[in-house]
């Protein structure tokens, strides 16, 4: 498959936050890779069995994978280069972080961390772009910067942020389609879009948004070639997923899911 492209992002529109005690954000981006995409939404965790094997049959993958009340959501996407995926949950931490040192230990790659009604789930990988992946948890946010200031210096590059029960979970890779990389935390979506808006003229990408521990996460990298980007959010799940189908028509695709309370 095609590379994923550095981003001097093209800026096509930025919406603004509408005000909901929740809403659901999907990022998207055109030039990102992935080729054609599904959403898949269940109610528990254990249903996600049947439908993701026959989803990998099919030559599909895990892109992302995110909880919000009542519902698990999985983007899959053909176009990864991933061989091989599964996933793993587990509901102590200690425990979540010895199988996640095991499978990484047998070659698996970690690319994606989540966590809903108790569980943390971790997705892996065979093949792909990113390898020689590492988990770090920590319980502040200060905490969190720190060690991504240590794991950059040691050549690291970070893949995902998932914040929940008093935890910060942070993925590094010594392998990874990014060149530079930045990070920020926002009290606010307020604080957070005029954060997008500025990083997004300097030219990078927006990687992922987290929402977690009463804080906003917004991760940016530098691609090889430029890309449009945008994002959608709604408090109603059912224009969410309208305004979804939408961008797919357009030949955007999901980069990442995020939900949120303030």
């Amino acid at each position: 498959m095609r590379s994923l492209y550095y981003v001097t992002v093209m800026f096509l529109l930025l919406p603004s936050f509408a005000e909901a005690d929740f809403f659901w954000v999907a990022l998207l981006a055109k030039e990102s890779g992935l080729k054609e995409q599904r959403l898949l939404a269940t109610t528990k965790l254990d249903n996600l069995t049947t439908p993701l094997k026959k989803a990998w049959k099919e030559g599909y993958a895990i892109t992302d994978i995110s909880h919000s009340p009542r519902r698990w959501s999985v983007v899959l996407s053909k176009g990864t280069a991933a061989k091989r995926q599964m996933y793993v949950h587990r509901r102590i931490m200690h425990e979540f972080q010895d199988v996640v040192n095991r499978y990484e230990k047998k070659g698996y790659a970690l690319s994606n961390v989540e966590n809903g009604v108790g569980a943390w789930v971790a997705v892996f990988q065979k093949g792909g772009k990113i390898e020689g992946t590492e988990l770090v948890v920590v319980r502040d946010a200060k905490t969190l910067r720190y060690e991504i200031k240590r794991e950059q210096e040691r050549g690291m590059k970070l893949i995902d942020v998932e914040a929940a029960e008093g935890y910060w979970t942070a993925v590094f890779a010594r392998k990874a389609p990014f060149k530079a990389q930045s990070y920020a935390l926002a009290e606010d979506k307020e604080h957070l879009e005029k954060i997008i808006a500025k990083k997004w003229k300097e030219g990078y990408s927006l990687q992922s948004l987290e929402y977690g521990n009463n804080l906003w996460f917004a991760l940016f990298c530098e691609r090889d070639k430029p890309r449009q980007e945008t994002y959608v959010l709604s408090g109603k799940y059912g224009k969410y997923r309208r305004l979804i189908d939408k961008y797919w028509q357009k030949g955007y695709r999901i980069t990442d899911l995020a939900e949120a309370r303030k």
